[in-house]
């Protein structure tokens, strides 16, 4: 079982570790995913998927307990004592189903590495749920036969409440792995004040005007994504001749010298400080720079955006695989939902969940009537229909793929 760091061990957000992490790291991780282990031959039929389900959840029952695993600050927590967190209490007074949980995920690269040995020698991790990003990591762990598939017909509220944006996604088809824990929007974030005018476009990014003040990444995954959609390609239907095309683009940018920084670690700081007039953003850190007092503009560009899921899944070795599975379900009650979202403030996969917060503002006085007013109408957390038709799943790379992919897009940002 995987120990906790040491008490006091200072430990960033996960908006944090989307910045900083995912960036340097991402995808020096896929060359390392060719694990050794051999490769399952995970179901794909829906008479496979169906034996699969009955193999695995034939006679099991509740143990009482539950060990959850998560990123830092990714959960509601009590404002006056921030190690208690109402909705897991609830949810032990609603079910008797005690939670150990924990905070002890950085990435998804030293994750998995941390893991991988523990599965292989089949002895397990010591946590019966885990949130897992939709990169290539969660694909992984699916091929390697890492993850228990799901029972649906134990999870009601999750086939009632979800979005249709967070069900059979590309990287887990029907939902058979995973159900969306958060989600987020990658677009453009920028300064109307130093820009001077609205941006709406992947291109404006090209814009000579903008010469020396545009934020870019040194994260191939997300910066080959964006640049298929700046060229008018969808990433999860691209093709290698695509890709081709789209670093071009790219490099096109650079060697016109649109780009200050690729940095995932230090855009949002730069636009607030003016260094930067527009970036490669995070939905995320707009809607937070903002309640600082920034006045940023989000756009998600007429190509479209990006849109990423955090997902929560049940290792395969899980002794409390039904604890995991009702807290699962739990989690897609509106009103849980709705806690939950006022503390991490990222796009809920519960669009009911907007109606709540409603419900609790207009009750509500002062400083937190306003906040949840904001957070109700905020198109970072809850896009409209409008929105979220323009926002695409990055490509999930196959195995073969991977080292092509660095190829092209990686020399951009190092050179």
């Amino acid at each position: 079982m995987l120990l906790p760091p040491p008490p006091g061990a200072p430990r960033p957000s996960r908006r944090t570790l989307l910045r900083s992490a995912l960036g340097a790291a991402a995808l020096a991780p896929l060359a390392a995913c060719s694990v050794p282990g051999a490769r399952k031959d995970v179901p794909t039929g829906r008479a496979e998927i169906a034996a699969a389900v009955r193999d695995f959840w034939s006679g099991r029952r509740r143990t009482g307990k539950l060990d959850f695993v998560n990123y830092t600050q990714y959960i509601d927590a009590d404002p006056a004592d921030q190690s208690r967190h109402p909705t897991l209490e609830e949810f032990t007074r609603r079910t008797g189903i005690e939670i150990t949980y924990q905070e002890l995920i950085d990435d998804s690269a030293s994750w998995f590495g941390k893991t991988q040995p523990l599965f292989a020698s089949g002895e397990g991790i010591g946590h019966d749920l885990m949130v897992v990003g939709s990169d290539s990591y969660l694909t992984k762990y699916i091929e390697l036969g890492y993850l228990a598939p799901l029972d649906h017909s134990r999870l009601p509220n999750f086939a009632r409440h979800a979005g249709a944006a967070y069900k059979n996604s590309s990287f887990d088809p029907g939902n058979v792995y995973t159900v969306p824990w958060q989600s987020g929007m990658t677009g453009i974030g920028y300064d109307p004040a130093k820009v001077g005018r609205k941006i709406t476009s992947w291109q404006d990014l090209r814009d000579p005007a903008l010469r020396g003040k545009v934020g870019m990444w040194n994260d191939a995954v997300q910066m080959g994504n964006v640049a298929l959609l700046a060229i008018g390609r969808d990433p999860e239907t691209s093709t290698p001749e695509d890709w081709r095309r789209a670093a071009d683009w790219l490099r096109g940018q650079r060697d016109a010298g649109m780009v200050r920084a690729y940095s995932t670690a230090t855009y949002q700081s730069a636009l607030q400080r003016g260094d930067l007039w527009a970036s490669l953003v995070y939905s995320g850190d707009v809607y937070q720079a903002n309640r600082s007092g920034s006045r940023l503009e989000f756009v998600i560009p007429e190509e479209g955006g990006l849109l990423w899921t955090d997902n929560l899944c049940l290792p395969v070795t899980a002794a409390g695989a039904v604890d995991a599975l009702t807290y699962m379900d739990y989690a897609y009650r509106p009103e849980v939902a709705a806690r939950i979202t006022e503390t991490v403030q990222f796009i809920c996969p519960v669009p009911a969940a907007r109606d709540v917060i409603v419900r609790e503002a207009a009750a509500a006085t002062g400083e937190r009537r306003a906040a949840l007013q904001a957070l109700s109408t905020s198109p970072l957390v809850f896009p409209s229909e409008s929105d979220q038709s323009r926002l695409r799943r990055m490509r999930v790379l196959e195995r073969a793929e991977e080292k092509q992919w660095n190829a092209l897009f990686e020399p951009i940002y190092q050179a």
